[in-house]
């Protein structure tokens, strides 16, 4: 069984899991970063402000 992947939207910061890169985003942006660590990635804590 394949593990999911977290992807970032370059253009919006909208994030996908997938075991696989998106295709795109429904921005219209096609650029993706790999989350890594995703546990204790910053990127999910709530905002402090």
């Amino acid at each position: 069984m394949l593990g999911l992947r977290y992807f970032v939207c370059a253009g919006c910061d909208r994030v996908y899991a997938d075991v696989q890169e998106p295709p795109g985003c429904a921005c219209g942006d096609d650029g993706f970063e790999e989350l890594s660590d995703v546990a204790f990635d910053e990127y999910f804590l709530p905002d402090a402000g």
